[in-house]
C-alpha cells in the first residue's frame, strides 16, 4: 500500500513540476540549467563506487547532491543528524577541501562559523528534522544552502518540508521530489519551485 501512495505522489509531482524552460527566475533557471539537469557521466561518480567497493551504485538523486554541493563551492558544510555512509562519501567528494563538521549532540552546536551548505535527511531524522531546521535557522547566511533528503519519503517527512518551506527565512525553495532545496536570501520575493526530476 505504501508503495502505491509513493508511486502515486510521485506520480502527481512529475504532473505538476515545471522544467527550466517556464522558470522565470535567472537564478534558479542556472541552478536547473547546468546543475540539476547537468546529467553527464563524471569521472568521479565511478570514483565514489569504487571507494564504498562496489556496495551501492550511484543512482539520479546521489550524482545530484555531489554537483549540488560542488556548485555551491562551500568553506563550510554541516551534517544534521544521521545520515548514509553513501551520502558522507558524496559529500566529503564533493567538497574535499571544505570544513567538514557533523551536528549530532549539544556540543556540536557551539561552533561560531555558519554554515554554506547544511545537509539534513528527514527519513533518518524524522521526530528531530525541525529541531534541527529551528537551530540552524540563526546560524544561516544569505548564501547558505540548505539540502534536505527523502521529502517525501512518508507524511512526517512532507509534513516537516511543508513547515520548513512556510517560513519566513525561506525566501527560494526547490521540490526535485527526492530532494529539497532551500535557500535564504534576505529582501528577495519568496518562490517556491516543483521541478521535474
Amino acid at each position: 500500500m505504501f508503495k502505491l501512495k509513493f508511486a502515486l505522489s510521485h506520480f502527481l509531482h512529475q504532473r505538476k513540476a515545471i522544467n527550466r524552460h517556464r522558470l522565470h527566475s535567472p537564478f534558479v533557471y542556472r541552478l536547473v540549467d547546468e546543475v540539476i539537469y547537468d546529467f553527464s557521466n563524471k569521472k568521479v561518480y565511478a570514483e565514489i563506487e569504487k571507494e564504498s567497493q562496489g556496495s551501492k551504485k550511484l543512482d539520479a538523486t546521489d550524482k545530484l547532491l555531489y554537483r549540488l554541493i560542488n556548485d555551491a563551492k562551500p568553506a563550510t558544510l554541516w551534517i544534521a543528524g544521521r545520515h548514509q555512509r553513501t551520502d558522507s562519501s558524496i559529500i566529503q567528494r564533493a567538497a574535499q577541501t571544505v570544513l567538514i563538521k557533523k551536528i549530532d549532540n549539544a556540543a556540536d552546536w557551539r561552533d561560531t562559523i555558519a554554515p554554506d551548505v547544511i545537509f539534513l535527511d528527514t527519513q533518518l531524522n524524522p521526530q528531530s528534522t525541525m529541531d534541527y531546521f529551528n537551530k540552524l535557522l540563526p546560524r544561516i547566511h544569505a548564501d547558505t544552502l540548505l539540502i534536505v533528503k527523502n521529502i517525501n519519503e512518508n507524511m512526517l517527512t512532507k509534513t516537516s518540508w511543508n513547515i520548513m518551506q512556510s517560513h519566513a527565512k525561506v525566501t527560494v525553495s526547490v521540490n526535485l521530489f527526492w530532494l529539497g532545496l532551500f535557500y535564504f536570501r534576505p529582501g528577495k520575493v519568496k518562490e517556491d519551485f516543483l521541478i521535474k526530476f
